[in-house]
């Protein structure tokens, strides 16, 4: 892969880690790479492997976007996005109590 392919795709990469309001740290966590492998991605000086890849894309992230640039239509916000990785890492308990607070809010939007 040449140079500025790699570059790039660490470009894209970076701005899909901002949308979601991720430190490199919690990137590399959610790659399964360590903190140095993926500052090299960003960097464009290595480009992330399939494995890499689909660890991400199980966070949300639009790898279609990282490898071509090309968005897939209709993405969520980056408020959205952020909320969909919280709670994709919330604990059970969290995740009902929030779900309790929403039905309970639409249910009084209803009633007005």
């Amino acid at each position: 892969m040449e140079i500025d392919q790699k570059k790039a795709i660490g470009d894209r990469l970076s701005r899909e880690r901002h949308r979601f309001g991720w430190s490199q740290m919690e990137a590399a966590g959610k790659a399964g790479v360590s903190f140095s492998a993926y500052r090299s991605y960003e960097d464009g000086r290595s480009a992330p492997n399939a494995e890499a890849l689909a660890l991400l894309a199980q966070h949300s992230v639009d790898v279609l976007y990282v490898i071509t640039g090309q968005a897939i239509e209709d993405r969520l916000s980056p408020d959205e996005m952020m909320l969909l990785g919280h709670w994709r890492d919330s604990p059970d308990e969290l995740r009902s109590a929030v779900l309790g607070f929403y039905r309970s809010y639409a249910s009084a939007l209803r009633e007005k």
